[in-house]
Parts: C-alpha cells; sequence; structure tokens
C-alpha cells in the first residue's frame, strides 16, 4: 500500500473564503476515482507561520494506482482549481 499525504496552503486571502470549497473539491474525487483505498481531509486548527492549512491524507494499493491517480480527468480538473486559491503544496509518499 503506498501513502499519498498532501499538505496545502492559500494565497494570501483566500484563505477564509475558499477552505470549505476546497475540502468539498477534495471530498469529491473518492467518488470519481475508485483507485483510492482511504481518503482522509482535514483543516488545520492551530495558527502558526510554519503550519499549512489544508491537508490530505489517502491511500492506494500500489505505486501504479497512485500514478494513474494523478492522470484521471477528475484529478486534472481539481488541480486546475487548486492553481488558483493554493500556492504551495507539499507531497510525500511511501510504502506502507
Amino acid at each position: 500500500m503506498i501513502k499519498h499525504i498532501v499538505l496545502f496552503k492559500f494565497i494570501e486571502g483566500k484563505k477564509e473564503s475558499e477552505t470549505k470549497i476546497l475540502m468539498e473539491n477534495l471530498m469529491k474525487l473518492p467518488e470519481q476515482i475508485d483507485l483510492i483505498r482511504s481518503y482522509e481531509v482535514g483543516a488545520n486548527i492551530i495558527e502558526g507561520p510554519n503550519n499549512y492549512d489544508v491537508s490530505l491524507i489517502a491511500t492506494f494499493d500500489n505505486l501504479e494506482d497512485l500514478k494513474a491517480y494523478g492522470k484521471k480527468e477528475a484529478h486534472i480538473a481539481f488541480f486546475k482549481y487548486l492553481n488558483t486559491v493554493v500556492n504551495e503544496v507539499k507531497v510525500l509518499d511511501y510504502e506502507i
């Protein structure tokens, strides 16, 4: 299994208006992409200069499924939206 962790930091001034929308858009992906085995989305609850705003934790059966996930139309469409509201993204993928 592969664990896929993504952290998002909003563009200045977008956090208040976009947190709920970003999370709703993230939560639609498992309905659209059957490669996802588990999926968790959360918003940061402690403010700090090094803290990110939203996280995604997903699992996939294998590395091939994770790579295929990134090429799915639903993921590509989400990424286009993401680029309008987020200025930093950090990703960590590892085998479990």
